[in-house]
């Protein structure tokens, strides 16, 4: 323990906090496929900055995107342009920014912990919510929350450092980090922010220590970062960027579930132990801790914070547990108090808005991970130094043991056969064996089979080992071992090998078949294709934002089902996506066929099954390109439907 404590006394430990999150993440950076509906979104409306030039206006496509500000827009196509550059849609420079911002999450909670508790009790906080799975799954995602955290955690931790006293610069990182944190996702930060000052306030009834936040530099800083932006894009849309954002976007959410993402109150607490993991081990002893403390504070001083957390022989500060014992009480300091109360107040007003909300989603919540992530390593650190741990233990216990045997569960074969089935069962009685037995055969090519379930299985026995022999730093590592083999489990091998359930990879893999990508685009530069190349893909009854950034903007979204085939001169290669589960995708199709015939040019086909995961619905997608030519044979196009002959043999 001594050569640990040491360790986390350098600057280091910061490094270590950061590589071991960019480990975590990597293999989704590098594996998961641009994902929808919200990545993909994202990504094309900052390709689309990159290609325009035009840094102020969000589009999407051919319209405007007035729902979230210009922040991750402009981290991404900074990021992007010193990269890959627009042209080349690589999903992984895109995903950069969110990266970065779990790193400083680590960080920042580090930082800020050595305000409130001990240095180990911090870099354990820190260390458990970057393994965490909603900030290491998010971390790979290139939208706004992963960023978001990041800056909200480095926020938070000035406001920490404001309270002991470290003076007018800590108000500056804040409200820097607050221009920042609206320039990415609007109210976000400043509600949570703002409600935690507001709720140390009332309980406290001391407001001192906040007087950095009055210092003119920052609060000119947050107007000079925030307002210019706001006042072009206003300007530029004619007023209807805070309009759509305010009243149609963010309004919707408060009054009812927006874009289905509904559920009911406690749904995020429900959802906690499954997306705090692998810290769930410590996360109930960090949670009942603070309970405890809190409701017993009026048997206790009710001094202001400290200057500062008393300091150990180390040279960190002092341990919550001056002595080894398994009562609160014995544990109460005055600067320990405002710790537990700035955590409370940082995670309770905001966590219940978060509740009540009718539109849920579980990235919401986590800004405020890094203050459940610090009591929790208030307790670790508690434990470690007193070796004792009462009635929440086995509860810890029982809730990462599940959560573990669920994530293990689902990534053997026999879950994801039991996935499959269910899922090719939407095709129809007509369809499902043969859509299941495609499917079926797709994952066995990988050779994956249990291995990911197995490495889940062993890592967490050991974590569990460590734990219940109170081997201190064995567990810790056992904790970060369970995030390590989880996350390559999941986001290196089995998640983007589930191409089932992945429509734009199938709709690209068709189009592909047919040498039907569009012209000058980086999929038609790594098909290996040569000659003609369509010059744009006109997509009917599929439209997912994932095809519409894979394909680089070339694809057209008609709103009639009738395709028009162009001449020769215009486009002698023209090309279709088609989703032939939908009504409007049949008619298209036969459309299609008669006009390809009524102008003698032969028309080919490539056709794949997915479910999309978006919605739900089963896809028949139908890729179809049209030849300057006619056929090399007399006989009609085939139709669409699997003839007997075409059904392969259902073998197990």
């Amino acid at each position: 323990m001594a050569s640990f404590d040491n360790f986390i006394l350098t600057r280091w430990a910061y490094a270590a906090l950061a590589l071991f999150v960019l480990v975590a993440a990597l293999p989704g950076l590098i594996w998961m496929p641009a994902l929808d509906r919200d990545e993909s979104r994202f990504s094309q409306a900052s390709s689309q900055m990159l290609e325009t030039g035009d840094y102020v206006v969000i589009r999407y496509h051919d319209g405007l995107r007035n729902k979230k500000p210009v922040g991750i827009h402009w981290m991404q196509t900074a990021i992007v342009s010193a990269t890959s550059g627009a042209e080349a849609r690589d999903i992984f420079a895109f995903r950069i920014p969110s990266l970065l911002g779990a790193m400083l999450a680590a960080m920042a909670t580090f930082w800020g912990g050595t305000a409130l508790f001990s240095r180990r009790a911090a870099f354990i906080g820190a260390a458990l919510l970057g393994s965490c799975l909603l900030l290491t799954s998010e971390a790979h995602i290139a939208k706004t929350d992963a960023a978001l955290c990041g800056v909200m955690a480095l926020m938070m931790a000035a406001l920490a450092h404001m309270r002991i006293g470290e003076g007018r610069y800590t108000g500056l990182i804040f409200w820097v980090c607050m221009a920042v944190g609206v320039l990415l996702k609007g109210v976000i930060s400043p509600m949570i922010g703002g409600l935690c000052i507001l709720a140390l306030f009332a309980w406290e009834r001391r407001i001192e220590w906040a007087r950095p936040l009055l210092w003119w530099p920052g609060l000119s800083l947050f107007a000079i970062l925030t307002l210019p932006w706001f006042i072009a894009v206003q300007v530029a849309t004619g007023g209807a960027f805070l309009w759509e954002a305010a009243a149609v976007d963010l309004g919707q959410k408060i009054v009812r579930a927006a874009e289905g993402h509904k559920g009911p109150p406690g749904m995020h607490l429900a959802s906690l132990p499954l997306l705090f993991w692998p810290g769930t081990l410590l996360l109930a002893p960090g949670l009942w801790m603070a309970i405890q403390t809190l409701a017993n504070q009026r048997m206790h001083a009710r001094a202001a914070p400290s200057p500062g957390p008393r300091m150990s022989s180390l040279g960190a500060a002092a341990s919550p547990s001056p002595a080894p014992s398994s009562s609160v009480t014995d544990a109460w300091s005055a600067g320990e108090a405002g710790a537990w109360r700035f955590l409370a107040c940082w995670a309770v007003p905001a966590w219940i808005i978060f509740e009540i909300a009718p539109t849920k989603l579980v990235h919401y919540t986590l800004p405020i991970y890094p203050a459940f992530a610090l009591m929790a390593g208030a307790a670790a650190d508690r434990w470690f130094e007193s070796g004792v741990w009462t009635r929440d233990r086995w509860v810890s216990l029982a809730l990462f043991v599940g959560v573990s045997v669920i994530l293990a569960g689902l990534a053997t074969p026999w879950a994801l056969a039991a996935l499959r089935i269910d899922a090719a069962r939407e095709f129809g009685p007509e369809l499902a064996d043969r859509v299941n037995f495609l499917w079926r055969e797709a994952w066995r090519a990988t050779g994956i089979g249990f291995w990911p379930s197995i490495l889940i299985v062993l890592t967490s026995a050991a974590t569990v080992y460590a734990f219940v022999r109170k081997l201190a730093l064995p567990m810790l590592a056992g904790i970060l071992a369970c995030s390590l083999v989880g996350g390559i489990s999941y986001r290196a091998a089995v998640l983007p090998n589930q191409t089932w359930m992945l429509p734009t990879v199938a709709a690209i893999d068709a189009l592909t078949e047919l040498c039907a990508l569009p012209e000058d685009t980086a999929l038609w530069k790594a098909s290996g294709c040569t000659g003609a190349a369509p010059k744009e893909i006109h997509a009917i009854s599929y439209a997912e934002p994932s095809l519409v950034f894979e394909l680089g903007g070339k694809i057209t979204l008609p709103p009639e089902s009738v395709p028009v085939i162009p001449t020769v001169a215009e486009d002698n290669r023209p090309a279709w996506l088609i989703n032939a589960n939908e009504p409007e995708g049949r008619e298209a199709l036969d459309a299609l066929t008669r006009a390809a015939a009524s102008v003698d040019r032969c028309i080919r086909f490539s056709r794949r099954y997915a479910l999309n995961y978006s919605n739900g619905d089963p896809s028949i997608l139908v890729a179809a390109v049209v030849e300057p030519d006619g056929c090399v044979t007399e006989l009609t196009p085939e139709e669409l439907r699997p003839a007997p002959e075409d059904v392969p043999e259902l073998v197990d």
